[in-house]
């Protein structure tokens, strides 16, 4: 594969990824705002810490119910039946079924405080949730930044590379025909080369600010629709 070749296809494949072609400076025109609100809710449905963050919400709600439903608890009820046996009570004489209750003072005071306890539990749950959507969303947006930033920059450094070539072929032709220094064709080759090094430094940023948006979102960029 010839370098021009290369240099046409890197282009090519940043084209692909769906952003527009045309080499600008300014990063704002590549900011896609529907495609990020999508990538945010990928985040936000898909990121296990956010799951977690669900998980508590639903056991802090659950924890409320199951603390409104113990009020019974609070009473415990006896019964016995004894046929041979008789109890006195004001002349009365009781005997067969005996039925008692009793009430858990203690309980019944700290009831209130347990109840309040559980609905502390869920503020804090939904604000936990609320501070981590914030937070989540936040990331997203500086890793959709910093991944443009790469696809912009590779695109700069691949046209780059388009005029070095076709500069150092006019500089090699013109040393070969002994019309131009040999210092002069030494820097050329030495642009050139350091040229090709930035473009696999630019690609390799880009794979990796790739990763890191991917990582947030648990799914690959392309099956975001």
């Amino acid at each position: 594969m010839s370098a021009t070749f290369k240099n046409y296809f890197l282009l090519t494949i940043v084209s692909l990824l769906g952003f527009c072609a045309n080499a600008q400076e300014s990063i704002y025109p590549e900011i896609n705002n529907v495609f990020l609100e999508k990538l945010i809710d990928a985040a936000k449905t898909n990121y296990p810490l956010m799951k977690s963050y669900k998980i508590r919400l639903i056991m802090a709600e659950d924890n409320i119910k199951k603390t409104n439903k113990t009020w019974y608890d609070l009473l415990s009820f006896s019964a016995s039946y004894s046929p041979t046996n008789s109890i006195s009570i004001s002349n009365y004489v009781l005997s067969g079924y005996q039925f008692g209750f009793s009430i858990n003072f203690a309980s019944l005071l700290q009831k209130p405080y347990a109840i309040k306890d559980a609905k502390n539990q869920l503020i804090l749950s939904q604000l936990e949730k609320e501070g981590y959507d914030i937070n989540i969303e936040s990331e997203v947006k500086t890793r959709y930044i910093k991944y443009l930033q790469s696809v912009l920059f590779l695109k700069l450094q691949s046209k780059n590379s388009i005029d070095m070539e076709a500069s150092f072929r006019q500089t090699k032709y013109k040393f070969e025909k002994a019309e131009e220094t040999f210092d002069t064709y030494n820097k050329a080759l030495i642009s050139i080369t350091q040229q090709k090094q930035n473009i696999i430094t630019a690609e390799g940023n880009l794979i990796l600010a790739k990763y890191s948006l991917e990582e947030m979102i648990c799914k690959k960029l392309e099956d975001i629709h």
